[in-house]
């Protein structure tokens, strides 16, 4: 959670909106974005997708990209991120899915993996990480490294 305190700052700085798609977090990304006080001046809200039917019908994934390439995919989570971004017109936005545990996986993913997209208007940027831990220990890694990833995005396009 050490980055939080510098998106808050950076966020209000430079009025920049935020919003989140999760599912294998499960909310955990927008309880850490709204955990500091001023946090609605900047995140604009979520939607959490753990269920593929939010998928399709809230998030607008094609059913067929899903079947195609799985719910735990680059390509499903770089939609949800800008389908999110473009639903709360947000500047940035995450998005996460994978595998938190103790069931689900496969060879090429195994549990711990987690995909992350960061998004702007323009372009999303997906990040593949095999976290190591429990269920509750893979999702806080995932929301943290989420929160990184969003601060340093940022950061790289002021």
């Amino acid at each position: 959670m050490y980055y939080i305190n510098q998106l808050l700052d950076l966020c209000l700085s430079k009025r920049i909106r935020i919003s989140v798609a999760e599912s294998c977090t499960s909310g955990l990304v927008a309880s850490i974005l709204s955990s500091k006080s001023g946090s609605s001046s900047f995140f604009n809200g979520g939607i959490i997708a753990y269920n593929n039917d939010i998928k399709v019908n809230l998030l607008n994934i094609e059913k067929e990209l899903i079947n195609n390439k799985t719910e735990v995919s680059e390509e499903v989570v770089a939609e949800m991120a800008k389908s999110v971004c473009s639903i709360f017109k947000s500047d940035y936005s995450i998005a996460t899915t994978g595998y938190a545990g103790p069931t689900g996986g496969d060879i090429n993913n195994p549990i711990g993996t987690v995909f992350i997209a960061i998004t702007n208007k323009e372009k999303a940027t997906v990040k593949k990480f095999i976290f190591e831990g429990n269920r509750k220990q893979i999702v806080l890694q995932a929301a943290n490294k989420s929160i990184e990833l969003l601060y340093n995005t940022i950061k790289k396009h002021i």
